[in-house]
C-alpha cells in the first residue's frame, strides 16, 4: 500500500503475491536451465575425456591435453596469427608426431612428410576451400590431386626458365628498377645522403608490380604513386587473405570485417576482368590479320594459352580470372616477404651481410644491372643466403593440411585412420635436428656446393603439389637482392630496440622481429621493425 500511495495507483491486494510468484517461478526456470546447460557441458566434457583416453584412435600419440578435447586451442591460435609459433613449440616438446586437434595430428619428420606429399592418394584438407577467391577452383584450392595435376600441366611450361626469360624485361623494370628509382629519388633529396625506408613495403610494391603487370599485360595506375601504392596493395591483399580466413563465418559477421578493404579488392578484380577481355579482343584482331607472331609474352597470355597436354583441356574465362587473383596474392606475399626476411637476417648477421655484399661488388661494376642468369652463375653465396632464409623462416609458416587416405596410413608406428586431418609441419622439418646441423642457426654456408641440402628445403612444398611459381620467385628474389646489395649500403636504425645482432633468443642466436601468420607469415609491426637506413654504396 505504501508503494501504491507514493506512485498514485491502487494495486490489488493479490497483485503483489502474483508478481512475486511469477518472479520465483521464473527464477526456478532460469536455475533449471542453467543446471541443465551445465549438465550438458559436463557430460560432453566427460565424454570427450573418456573418448580421448580409451576410444580415440589417436590416444597413443603424444600431444597437449587440451588439443585432445577441443579444436578451440588451434582455432584461436590460427585466428590470432600464432599457429606457426605453436607448431614449432609443440614440435620441440612432443617430437615428430603429435595431436593438434581431437581429429588431427601434426607430422614433422622430413622423411614422413615426403612420404605423405608424394602419395597421390593423400589429398588436401577441406581447409583449402577458403582459397577459392572467386568461388572457382585455382591451383592452390584444389583438394584432389588429379584436378591439381591437370592445372599444373596447363600452366607449368609457362613458369619455367624458357618462358620466363621472355618476361625478364618486365621483371627487371617493375621489380628492382622500380625500387631503385624510388630510393634514388629519396637519396637525391636527402641533405646527408641517408634515408630511412620501410623495405618491407618497398619490396611488396616491387614484387606486386612485377606480378600484376604480368597477369594484366599492363601496369596498374595505382603503382604510379609509390606513397599510396603500398597501402592500396596491402589492403587489396588483406581483403583476399582475410576473406579466406572468415569465409566459414556467417555473412552478418564476415561482411563487416571485410568492408574496410572491399572496394580496394573490387577495383583489382574489375581491372583483371577488363584485362582479360581486352587481351581476348586483341588476340582476335591479330588472328584475323595473320599477325600471330605478335602474341604477348606474359602470365595473362600464358593462362589464355595454357592447355593440358593429355586432355587438351584449356582454362575457362572464370578460371583465368581466379588464377590471376591467386598469382597476385600468393606470388606477392611469399616472394616479397622472403626478400624482406633475407635482408632482416643479413642485418642481424653483419659478417654474412658483408660477405654477400663483397661477393656481389667484386663481380659487377657499379653501373651494371645484374640479370638472373648472372646471379646464378656468379653469386653462389647470395643464393645460399636466400636458401637459408627459406629454411629458417619459411614464409608459409610451414603448415600444410592434408587428409589421411583411404585405408589410413601408418606414421612412426601409429595408425592414422582414414579421413583424419594431417598437418604437415614444414617449419619443423626445416629445423629438424636429425637432418640439419645447428638447426636454429642462420648459416648460409651450409648450402654452398651442397645440392643435397638444397633438395631438403621444403618451403616450396614437396611432391606433385610443389609450388609451380617457384622459378618466377627465384627470378625476382635474386635480381632484387643482388642489385640492392650492390648499389646501396643498408644499416639498422640506432633506435631499433626489439632485435639486433647482440640481442639473443633462447637458443643463443640473434633475435628476429615478431611475426604474425595469416595464410603467410608477415611482420607483426612492419612500420616499426622493417625500417632500414639506406645510402649509396661506397666505392673502394
Amino acid at each position: 500500500m505504501v508503494l501504491s500511495k507514493l506512485y498514485g495507483f491502487v494495486l490489488p491486494s493479490n497483485g503483489v503475491v502474483d508478481i512475486l510468484a511469477q518472479i520465483y517461478a521464473a527464477s526456478r526456470d532460469t536455475r533449471s536451465c542453467i543446471i541443465a546447460l551445465l549438465s550438458v557441458i559436463g557430460t560432453t566434457f566427460a565424454y570427450r575425456i573418456i573418448y580421448s583416453i580409451i576410444f580415440s584412435p589417436l590416444r597413443s600419440i603424444r600431444g597437449p591435453w587440451l588439443a585432445r578435447l577441443t579444436s578451440l586451442r588451434a582455432d584461436i591460435l590460427i585466428a590470432s596469427g600464432f599457429m606457426w609459433r605453436l607448431a614449432r613449440k609443440d614440435f620441440e616438446e612432443y617430437g615428430d608426431l603429435f595431436v593438434t586437434m581431437p581429429d588431427a595430428v601434426t607430422v614433422c619428420d622430413p622423411d614422413d612428410i615426403r612420404m605423405l606429399l608424394g602419395n597421390t592418394a593423400v589429398n588436401k584438407a577441406p581447409f583449402y576451400r577458403i582459397l577459392k577467391f572467386t568461388g572457382i577452383e585455382n591451383t592452390l584450392s584444389y583438394q584432389d590431386n588429379a584436378s591439381a595435376l591437370v592445372r599444373h600441366r596447363q600452366i607449368g611450361p609457362f613458369l619455367r626458365s624458357a618462358y620466363l626469360s621472355k618476361m625478364e624485361g618486365t621483371i627487371m623494370r617493375e621489380g628492382v628498377l622500380s625500387i631503385k628509382s624510388k630510393w634514388d629519388k629519396l637519396l637525391d633529396e636527402s641533405p646527408n645522403g641517408v634515408v630511412e625506408v620501410n623495405y618491407c613495403d618497398d619490396f611488396i610494391i616491387g614484387v606486386f608490380g612485377v606480378i600484376s603487370t604480368l597477369v594484366h599485360g599492363r601496369r596498374l595506375e595505382e603503382l604510379n604513386n609509390s606513397e599510396s601504392a603500398a597501402t592500396w596493395i596491402k589492403k587489396s591483399l588483406s581483403f583476399l587473405g582475410t576473406r579466406s580466413m572468415v569465409q566459414m563465418l556467417p555473412s552478418f559477421i564476415s561482411k563487416p570485417l571485410l568492408s574496410p578493404w572491399e572496394h580496394y579488392y573490387t577495383r583489382l578484380s574489375m581491372y583483371t576482368h577488363e584485362s582479360i577481355s581486352k587481351r581476348t579482343r586483341y588476340l582476335k584482331e591479330i588472328e584475323n590479320s595473320n599477325k600471330d607472331s605478335e602474341r604477348p609474352a606474359d602470365l595473362l597470355q600464358a593462362f589464355i594459352d595454357a592447355e593440358d597436354a593429355e586432355s587438351k583441356c584449356k582454362m575457362s574465362y572464370g578460371e583465368i580470372h581466379s588464377e590471376c587473383l591467386l598469382m597476385m596474392q600468393a606470388g606477392t606475399d611469399t616472394t616479397s616477404q622472403t626478400i624482406a626476411t633475407t635482408v632482416h637476417l643479413l642485418l642481424l648477421h653483419p659478417l654474412y651481410h658483408k660477405r654477400a655484399v663483397e661477393e656481389i661488388r667484386s663481380q659487377f661494376d657499379s653501373d651494371h644491372v645484374i640479370t638472373y642468369n648472372e646471379c646464378r652463375e656468379k653469386l653462389p653465396f647470395l643464393e645460399a643466403c636466400i636458401f637459408e632464409s627459406l629454411r629458417l623462416e619459411p614464409v608459409t609458416g610451414g603448415i600444410l593440411a592434408r587428409v589421411s587416405p583411404k585405408g589410413g596410413v601408418t606414421i612412426k608406428g601409429h595408425f592414422i585412420p582414414e579421413g583424419t586431418s594431417i598437418m604437415v609441419n614444414l617449419a619443423a622439418a626445416n629445423r629438424h635436428g636429425r637432418h640439419w646441423e645447428r638447426p636454429y642457426e642462420f648459416d648460409p654456408t651450409r648450402f654452398l656446393g651442397n645440392r643435397e641440402a638444397r633438395s631438403k628445403i621444403m618451403t616450396f612444398s614437396s611432391g606433385r603439389r610443389t609450388c609451380p611459381g617457384r622459378q618466377l620467385a627465384w627470378w625476382e628474389m635474386l635480381t632484387i637482392l643482388a642489385n640492392i646489395l650492390k648499389d646501396y649500403d643498408l644499416k639498422m636504425p640506432s633506435d631499433c630496440a626489439n632485435f639486433g645482432p647482440g640481442m639473443l633468443d633462447k637458443n643463443g642466436y640473434p633475435k628476429t622481429m615478431d611475426w604474425r601468420m595469416f595464410i603467410t607469415i608477415k611482420p607483426k609491426d612492419s612500420d616499426r621493425d622493417c625500417r632500414v637506413l639506406v645510402s649509396r654504396a661506397k666505392t673502394a
